[in-house]
């Protein structure tokens, strides 16, 4: 492949060669993420929202709607090798990936400054068991160590990230599991008495599924990204479409739906029991009367849960998006300017609405990923020219179906909620993409094609 202003090596299609992750290592990379303050927080601050029951409900149907989305739009990283930003730019013109591109990238600065915050708080608590009350470190500078330690080990790669994972996530899981038991024990309670707490019951059902979901729409558009790089079995280009992708599938159920229930589990007990959504607070009301080996230790995991979710859910996706818009930085580069971004956002000023912000979020994220599977599904078919991927001579700058699918299907989400004062917000994001899924492939049927894209879609 000739190399060109779009050229860099990290974002070039996957050989077999580099393809290097194992299905527990999928798993495990899926369930470090899941396992993070983001799903936490969401399940504290759902309730008295909702009732408890409508809660789990409201997370199995979340999660399998993600995990199908994952699987679509991560076949084309899995088949082909490339990365979603690079998919981006078939979609809609060399430039006019730009403006995805960037809706993505926020949700990955925000969560990465926010998740290092709380694992900068967890730190400050645990100095403080460890050397006495006395002693004191600046927020700030933990901020900034704790960002190190995690752009050190996302440059790593992928495989990296794995091998932490192995290490953080069973101790995580042993964690969380003990938590809820010792909630209920402390607060005499029991999970009947968890399922029967009363509610407000001021959210609906459908804003809590968009609400849970939107943590991982994030992740749904970026699925080829972690694709591209999962060993491929002899024979693979044989296989039928399900058949491959039986490890991707049992990777998000194990990672995703059970370890992320139980995440989200965690968070819900705890904010009925203690009224907080922060894990650090939950801790200190938690385990205060306990010794502090035990306090130390559940702070100490509350930092490897951030470390995992923030090197592959946020740094990962970020840098890749930061290489596209500047081809001749370095991963590693592009890993310290998107780690940099996200702290000087400082997201945990807004740490009391991150359900309106995830909501927000799908509402101008479902179109993207809406666009892509109609994109890859009905117009090309599967078919892509991997060539002509890579070629600026064989696209155009802009391509103005997926931009204004976008800005209509987004529209559309945001007058939802206009036009629906209560309850709008909670059928935003289904409106936003189930819009652009079937708008996208007819304006494309009848839109006349430059002879760029024109080669483009019809490589078969």
């Amino acid at each position: 492949m000739s190399c060109n202003t779009l050229c860099n090596d990290a974002l070039r299609p996957t050989t077999d060669v580099q393809r290097n992750l194992s299905f527990w290592d999928y798993t495990l990379l899926w369930a470090g993420m899941t396992i993070n303050i983001g799903g936490f927080a969401v399940g504290g601050q759902l309730y008295p929202g909702l009732s408890p029951v409508s809660i789990i409900l409201a997370v199995i149907v979340a999660y399998t709607i993600v995990s199908a989305l994952l699987v679509l739009n991560g076949d084309m990283g899995l088949k082909y090798g490339v990365p979603f930003v690079i998919y981006l730019r078939a979609c809609f013109g060399i430039k006019g990936a730009i403006i995805p591109s960037v809706i993505r990238a926020i949700p990955c600065f925000f969560w990465f400054g926010f998740q290092t915050w709380i694992g900068a708080l967890a730190v400050q608590k645990l100095m403080a068991i460890w050397f006495g009350t006395d002693f004191t470190v600046n927020l700030y500078l933990l901020i900034g160590l704790f960002a190190m330690l995690q752009v050190w080990n996302a440059v790593g790669g992928l495989k990296s990230m794995a091998r932490f994972a192995w290490l953080a996530i069973p101790l995580m899981v042993i964690f969380f599991a003990s938590t809820i038991m010792w909630l209920l024990k402390t607060h005499d309670s029991s999970m009947a008495d968890i399922l029967s707490a009363p509610a407000h019951n001021t959210y609906s059902f459908p804003f809590a599924v968009a609400g849970i979901a939107g943590v991982w729409i994030t992740m749904a558009l970026n699925s080829s990204d972690l694709g591209r790089m999962i060993r491929r079995p002899a024979g693979f280009e044989k296989k039928h479409f399900w058949h491959r992708q039986k490890l991707t599938i049992g990777g998000q159920f194990l990672g995703l739906i059970v370890i992320g229930s139980l995440v989200i589990m965690v968070g819900m007990v705890s904010g009925i029991l203690t009224g907080e959504w922060n894990p650090v607070d939950v801790i200190i009301k938690t385990f205060h009367d306990t010794s502090p080996a035990i306090m130390a230790a559940a702070l100490l995991t509350i930092v490897f849960a951030q470390w995992s979710t923030n090197t592959t859910a946020n740094l990962m996706p970020a840098t890749y998006i930061v290489m596209a818009l500047h081809p001749t930085l370095t991963f590693r580069r592009a890993t310290i300017v998107s780690a940099v971004i996200g702290l000087l956002i400082c997201p945990w000023l807004f740490a009391e609405q991150l359900i309106p912000f995830q909501v927000g979020c799908s509402v101008l994220l479902g179109p993207i990923i809406g666009i892509m599977l109609a994109d890859y599904y009905l117009v090309r078919r599967r078919q892509i020219d991997i060539e002509a991927l890579y070629d600026e001579d064989n696209q155009a700058a802009w391509q103005f179906p997926a931009l204004l699918t976008l800005l209509v299907s987004a529209g559309a989400g945001l007058l939802t909620v206009l036009l629906i004062p209560e309850h709008g917000i909670g059928y935003s994001f289904y409106t936003a993409f189930i819009l652009s899924v079937v708008m996208y492939p007819l304006i494309m049927r009848y839109e006349r094609q430059d002879k760029g894209r024109v080669k483009l879609l019809n490589a078969h």
